[in-house]
């Protein structure tokens, strides 16, 4: 199984290797939707791009909403790699803060501060690892409300 580390860099290697943005889609006459790269609009030609990424065929309303997820993933992966790496930072941060407060909780005079700090320590440590599912649905929910 591959580590988190490794696949936060495939995908990235991927997002980079990627058709540069923005991508925007297009429907064409037949009812078909086309994910485009370099969309523009100008007064004389109207609609125009660089290029096509990938063309959707199929039902109208699916090849539209798959089209429309294809083509601002170009933007919403990099932001979200990019926040997982704020995120690991902060838990880095956090992690640091746990460690000394149970440096402290060793040299503390007495044992029950030990005991209080170490229970900060810990409990510090448990949010982090069972608090982030639900910071995530969060998260979710406010973007998609946004």
């Amino acid at each position: 199984m591959r580590s988190t580390d490794t696949r936060i860099g495939e995908i990235r290697a991927r997002e980079q290797d990627a058709t540069p943005g923005p991508w925007g889609t297009s429907r064409d006459l037949d009812g078909s939707y086309t994910v485009q790269h370099g969309t523009y609009v100008t007064a004389e030609d109207g609609f125009g791009s660089d290029g096509d990424v990938a063309s959707l065929v199929g039902d109208e309303q699916t090849a539209y909403r798959n089209g429309t997820f294809i083509a601002r993933a170009r933007e919403d992966v990099p932001y979200l790699l990019d926040r997982v790496t704020q995120l690991e930072a902060a838990l880095k941060r956090v992690d640091g803060l746990a460690t000394r407060l149970e440096e402290f909780a060793e040299n503390a005079l007495r044992v029950d501060d030990r005991e209080l700090y170490t229970a900060i320590a810990t409990d510090l440590r448990t949010r982090m690892t069972t608090e982030a599912p639900a910071a995530q649905q969060a998260t979710a929910a406010q973007t998609k409300e946004n």
